[in-house]
């Protein structure tokens, strides 16, 4: 599948893929249920994974009957997370090795493509070094459609001059690989947030990888 074109670009989703971000995610969604004394588990929270905002706090709001302005919520929220991200922000086991292996000294176009919003962004600029690996960032505020929209995917190979046929997407959640096969990439599955079964669920054309050695063997294979 991989080797029928050259590939000349990789966009990466952020969360969960690049960063071992979702769990805290989670723990601040739990301490801001905690405070509106709703006591759940991360089980609870799966759900929402890689949901863009706009997404995530109407159906936050309907599954636990919070009685509070989604505004407050949001800001609350975003309160615990960067708290929690000073201190426990860190990049996903590989990807490191993997970019300085496979990426850093290649010819390939790259870039980030997240539902997350730019302000959260220049959060993360500020608690981990993200910007050695990537110039080029998409967020939810200028893809304007949120995942699981092949828009973000789109405009991405639009602004790096890429064709689908061109580029790999590597994804890990429910709502970014269903982004990322209908944006009609070549898609590779990491197996952070959904099981290889899960994953082939979603679409079973999409390359299933348990880690980034995985991805880096892929890589060795491939035509760039």
């Amino acid at each position: 599948m991989f080797n029928s074109n050259k590939i000349k670009g990789v966009l990466f989703d952020m969360d969960g893929t690049v960063l071992d971000s979702e769990d805290l995610f989670i723990k601040s969604q739990l301490l801001l249920l905690n405070e509106y004394n709703i006591y759940s588990d991360s089980n609870d929270l799966e759900e929402f994974k890689g949901m863009s905002h706009k997404d995530f706090y109407p159906k936050l709001i309907s599954k636990f009957n919070i009685n509070e302005n989604l505004n407050v919520l949001r800001s609350k929220l975003r309160t615990y997370l960067h708290k929690i991200m000073e201190t426990d922000l860190k990049f996903i086991e590989g990807f490191e090795d993997f970019f300085n292996s496979q990426i850093k000294d290649s010819n390939l176009k790259v870039g980030i493509v997240t539902n997350t919003t730019r302000l959260s962004y220049i959060k993360i600029q500020k608690c981990i070094h993200i910007d050695n690996y990537f110039s080029f960032v998409i967020t939810v505020d200028e893809a304007l459609v949120p995942k699981p929209s092949p828009v973000p995917f789109k405009k991405a190979m639009e602004k790096l001059s890429l064709s689908a046929n061109e580029t790999i997407v590597i994804e890990d959640s429910k709502t970014g690989l269903l982004s990322a096969v209908k944006s009609e990439a070549k898609v590779i599955g990491i197996t952070t947030s959904l099981s290889e079964s899960q994953i082939k669920d979603i679409n079973s054309d999409i390359t299933v990888a348990n880690s980034y050695d995985d991805i880096t063997n892929i890589f060795k294979k491939l035509n760039y």
